[in-house]
């Protein structure tokens, strides 16, 4: 009898030690349930929300940038026209290289295009003429392809009188 109540408390003790193991588990999975749940409905309902969520929302205009500039409030883009691509030859000493550009114009508003389309032979010219003064090297860098902006950017807003070109985007860059 002795040793029947010995092996009824080891199979007792076995079967608890069983069910330790699983409880521990069970526990651990729901706590990461809890933890995960948590951290999933802060970040889809209470977290700040990102300048791309914000820019999705309608833009509200205000008195400082009246509707009249036709581009948005809250630094968006205004109107885009695009150009034709440039293909030039660079300063190189083997004259060798040439860059082909293409690029997207934001402008001040959208009556603008008008403008720059009876302006074009004046703005083609100008582009031409600065890019082709410019070596592999000046337009090599970041700051090279900058400094390149700021001055197409000078060119073109120097034949506009109806408005101005906010900003130039390159859409194609290549050196050969």
């Amino acid at each position: 009898m002795a040793e029947e109540k010995g092996e009824v408390r080891k199979s007792a003790a076995g079967e608890r030690k069983k069910k330790s193991p699983m409880l521990v588990i069970t526990i651990v999975l729901v706590l990461l349930v809890i933890v995960g749940g948590g951290a999933a409905g802060y970040f889809l309902l209470l977290a700040p929300k990102s300048d791309d969520a914000r820019q999705g929302a309608a833009p509200q205009m205000t008195t400082a940038q009246p509707q009249a500039q036709g581009y948005a409030a809250g630094g968006l883009s205004g109107p885009m026209r695009p150009m034709d691509s440039f293909i030039v030859n660079l300063t190189d000493a083997q004259g060798t290289r040439y860059l082909k550009v293409t690029m997207q114009l934001e402008m001040s508003h959208e009556m603008l295009a008008v403008e720059i389309d009876q302006r074009l032979p004046q703005i083609r010219d100008e582009v031409i003429t600065l890019l082709s003064s410019k070596s592999f090297d000046d337009v090599s860098t970041i700051a090279g392809k900058r400094a390149l902006k700021r001055g197409i950017l000078n060119s073109m807003n120097k034949y506009l009188t109806t408005g101005k070109v906010l900003n130039v985007y390159f859409s194609e860059f290549v050196v050969q």
